[in-house]
């Protein structure tokens, strides 16, 4: 029987976001804890029936807010099964990406993912998914092979490259609430063989130097380089603001880019077998990094992070690069940790077409990704102007990108948000749309709309029931 609980429940706490993505928290008047299919036709009857809003929540790390509304929200984390079937592995919708790695350590095989722990897998695979693996094995979406689905009209399908194409073609990249709730995904594993991680860290001084640098040689690597150059401030304006670079490289690639840089005043350098490797991720913090695979909430109010994102397939010029630094580390605060990160992209990223899946930025270069994170309490009462600083970073280097932004890192201030998510992709999604959901059932803010003139003939095949 489906729980339902509310404001005065313990459990209700639990299902809240760890962190929210806007300066004011959204609560619903009460959260469904969905353990599998049954759970969740059973609550979007609910919000139907009494005509409340929804929203889906696997992880619960909306930059946008999109996982929680005023009205019901479908928690998905009880939703927490995982199979493992020789080289698949079958995941709830409530898996976190470090449960699913440390299931899958002792195995020596990985689902690429994300570098978070206290990520939703599934979440991650329906908007793409990237991480330190992906230029060696791709999207998160790309190693997806079949999703139970729940549609609008409370039918359950399994969607796969056999049943129900046209949708399993849209989760991989779009699936994120837009047609129905995933409840259960299929993974292909490949395998984790053992690799160097590093941690280096320079000073603020050297961090145009280091830019060009990384920007002519990182995302042009060999695939088994996945090193992403971190601009950091933290949030105490005493503190002082450094680079780092993170991830994983063979020593010699490693040697390679430090040649003719300035030396780093920090050098962690481990070595991991392949186990490890599953487990283990670089960070800022460590080249080793194991963090928590569950947040606990630890106040009423919790922290606001939020992110803005753009992909580039040229280098920025000095400009650009200055602009960039100076906007970081202008006007800090108490309590406002700011972070640039630089991305490489290509390798196995960009050997799939731009429209063999939803997810279109294949031809990118690399991605850069800037992020705010404040307080608890410095939330409602400077959220607004920590977004300011957001935008005015994106906008210092966003006319030399590809117009493209990350869809799992949603942007409520996006203007044509469906073509920076989808690109050319977009068309088809909304024939997907009018296929699977002609109702709108599954809206939010920037949910694919439905569009009755594209051409849906494609996307109209008979659809079967509970597979």
């Amino acid at each position: 029987m489906l729980e339902l609980v509310g404001p005065e429940d313990r459990r209700y706490s639990l299902s809240r976001n760890q962190f929210i993505g806007r300066p004011v928290e959204v609560l619903p008047r009460a959260v469904a804890r969905c353990a599998d299919a049954d759970d969740v036709v059973e609550a979007l009857a609910t919000a139907r029936r009494n005509g409340w809003p929804f929203a889906v929540r696997g992880g619960g790390h909306s930059n946008a807010c999109h996982s929680s509304t005023e009205g019901l929200v479908l928690d998905l984390s009880p939703a927490d099964s995982i199979a493992v079937h020789r080289r698949r592995v079958t995941v709830g919708a409530g898996v976190r990406i470090g449960r699913l790695a440390a299931r899958l350590a002792s195995t020596r095989r990985l689902v690429p993912g994300g570098s978070c722990p206290s990520v939703g897998l599934v979440g991650s695979a329906l908007g793409g998914g990237f991480g330190s693996h992906g230029r060696a094995h791709g999207l998160t979406c790309d190693r997806l092979v079949a999703a139970e689905v729940v549609l609008a009209n409370g039918r359950v399908v399994v969607a796969d490259a056999d049943r129900e194409p046209d949708l399993f073609w849209a989760l991989r990249g779009a699936g994120g609430g837009n047609f129905g709730v995933v409840t259960k995904a299929t993974f292909a594993t490949v395998p984790a063989v053992a690799r160097t991680h590093v941690r280096l860290a320079w000073p603020w001084r050297d961090a145009p130097e280091l830019i060009r640098r990384w920007l002519g040689w990182a995302p042009f690597a060999e695939d088994e380089v996945s090193l992403e150059l971190v601009l950091l401030v933290p949030d105490h304006p005493d503190g002082e603001a450094e680079v780092f670079l993170v991830g994983a490289a063979p020593v010699d690639a490693l040697r390679e880019f430090l040649d003719g840089v300035a030396e780093p005043r920090l050098v962690e350098v481990e070595h991991l077998s392949a186990a490890e490797a599953v487990l283990l991720q670089a960070t800022p913090a460590s080249a080793v990094a194991h963090d928590a695979v569950d947040l606990p909430l630890v106040h009423d109010r919790p922290g606001m992070c939020t992110a803005k994102t753009g992909f580039f397939d040229r280098a920025l010029p000095d400009d650009a690069v200055h602009g960039l630094l100076a906007n970081l580390v202008a006007g800090r605060t108490p309590g406002e940790l700011r972070e640039v990160a630089f991305t490489p992209w290509r390798g196995a990223y960009g050997r799939v077409s731009p429209h063999a899946t939803a997810f279109p930025h294949r031809d990118a270069t690399y991605l850069v990704k800037h992020t705010v994170l404040v307080g608890p309490v410095g939330a409602a009462r400077r959220g607004r102007e920590a977004e300011d600083w957001l935008a005015r970073s994106w906008a210092v280097v966003h006319p030399w990108g590809t117009g493209g932004a990350y869809a799992n890192f949603p942007d409520p201030a996006l203007g044509d948000w469906m073509s920076a998510y989808y690109g050319g992709n977009a068309d088809r999604l909304r024939a997907v749309k009018v296929a699977y959901d002609p109702e709108n059932f599954f809206r939010f803010a920037q949910s694919v709309p439905p569009d009755v003139l594209v051409d849906v003939s494609a996307s109209s095949r008979t659809r079967g029931g509970r597979g």
